[in-house]
């Protein structure tokens, strides 16, 4: 088991350096973290054993997660004028637009900003390495689930530490963003681990429970699991992050119903205990959040210069982005040089992202390339909600709860920000997929 161990550490120490530089926001930086899980994944696919392999996933999710970047490489084909004026006829103006400036163009590819598109091409293949590799690393420990969660709850953890020391350094002028350059993306990384650490100290306390009257190392790692949960939570509520917050209340809301609603002996208890876990997240929301979070909720103005309203006006010509770009989108990283065509609003701000994710892919991505984002992540909760079910091992059904409340914050978001185009949260996402992946398995 020592080598994927020390594989599991490498990769951590990948996810590390990426959070280190600013959660790889910029290209530059993310480069180096994309080559090292490439080189992990090599040496470990090279050096290990077919019949030490996890079993292969099923046979149409593996071709729609593996048409991904193939499809973004067909974005990047350079196409002659009449075939591209028939697949992208906005793509295909903007073409013959650059007459004046640019003569005898017979050419050019579906997506807007190829450098870019490019750039996202590969980080995307770094995130399916991500995913596979720990869905191999999940079988090599399939008798210890919970080994390839510690690496992010321990990263979590340092993540959150550094925010709070950020905030008792600067109290009430400032707030915890970690390494992250905002606070809402540093919030979106806490709010999927969060779910991970509350249900991995009830499953040490159900695994280990018969041995606490020999021993006290039970108890205490029960009490550094959950130590390391409130720090989350704590750390999300003084990011005075808003919608971080309410995910964070929700996640843990559905984590409990899917840890106790199918233990319980009646639906009357079930309704019961459901009640009980809404109520508690409402008095959270409640009494939790300091003055400088409620005054944010009270004004209803969203962090930097997007406010609420502004997001509203964004999503709109957003859509008229996608409407013109319907079936092959404008390219992975292209939402940016394609938009200012549509932007009414904030005519003295570049806007780089939609603020939302969903929207965002859809616009660079087409129906095309959507429709096989969300076939491949269809096909991944799959066995996870069957696994839910199905499994009858405790310990592995309690870390599905946990990722499927992971999956929930991410899912939820999204709606309202672009977590999903900062490598670090979207590398932790795909590293969570491979957790849950293949222990859904019966």
């Amino acid at each position: 088991m020592l080598a994927p161990l020390i594989t599991l550490v490498a990769l951590a120490l990948s996810l590390v350096w990426a959070l280190f530089l600013r959660a790889g926001v910029y290209p530059s930086d993310w480069v180096s973290t994309v080559l090292f899980v490439g080189c992990i994944c090599l040496v470990y696919w090279f050096f290990t054993r077919r019949r030490l392999m996890a079993p292969r996933i099923t046979g149409w999710v593996r071709w729609v997660i593996w048409a991904l970047p193939c499809y973004c490489a067909f974005q990047l084909l350079p196409l002659p004028l009449g075939l591209l004026r028939a697949l992208s006829p906005a793509r295909a103006e903007l073409v013959v637009a650059l007459g004046p400036v640019i003569s005898g163009v017979s050419s050019a590819p579906l997506a807007v900003n190829p450098p870019m598109a490019m750039l996202w091409g590969f980080t995307l293949l770094g995130y399916i390495a991500t995913f596979f590799l720990v869905r191999e690393l999940g079988w090599r420990f399939v008798d210890r689930p919970w080994v390839t969660v510690v690496p992010l709850l321990v990263i979590g953890f340092l993540e959150a530490g550094i925010g709070m020391i950020q905030v008792s350094a600067g109290w009430p002028n400032t707030e915890g963003s970690g390494t992250y350059t905002n606070r809402d993306h540093f919030s979106g990384m806490l709010e999927m681990l969060l779910p991970l650490a509350v249900v991995f100290g009830w499953a040490i306390l159900q695994r280990l429970r018969e041995t606490f009257e020999r021993s006290m190392w039970p108890a205490i790692q029960v009490c550094v699991v959950w130590g390391t949960a409130a720090l989350l939570l704590i750390a999300i509520v003084y990011s005075l992050s808003r919608m971080g917050f309410f995910v964070a209340l929700c996640s843990l809301f559905v984590t409990g119903a899917l840890c106790f609603g199918p233990r319980m002996p009646s639906k009357n208890f079930r309704t019961v205990s459901l009640t009980l876990l809404a109520l508690g997240a409402l008095a959270l929301f409640v009494f939790l959040p300091p003055d400088q979070l409620v005054a944010r909720f009270a004004e209803m103005s969203a962090s930097g210069k997007i406010s609420a309203d502004t997001r509203l006006y964004l999503w709109k010509e957003t859509l008229s982005l996608i409407d013109e770009y319907r079936w092959f989108g404008c390219g992975l990283g292209g939402f940016e040089s394609t938009f200012l065509k549509y932007q009414d609003i904030v005519n003295g701000y570049r806007v780089e992202m939609a603020h939302n994710d969903y929207l965002q892919y859809l616009a660079e991505l087409g129906f095309v390339g959507f429709g096989l984002l969300v076939a491949a992540m269809v096909g991944v909760l799959i066995p996870v909600v069957k696994g839910l079910v199905r499994v009858t091992d405790e310990n592995r059904r309690l870390l599905l709860v946990g990722c499927v409340g992971s999956f929930v914050a991410i899912a939820l978001h999204s709606f309202v920000d672009f977590n999903l185009y900062i490598p670090a949260n979207a590398m932790i996402l795909a590293w969570i997929a491979g957790v849950a992946s293949i222990n859904g398995l019966d």
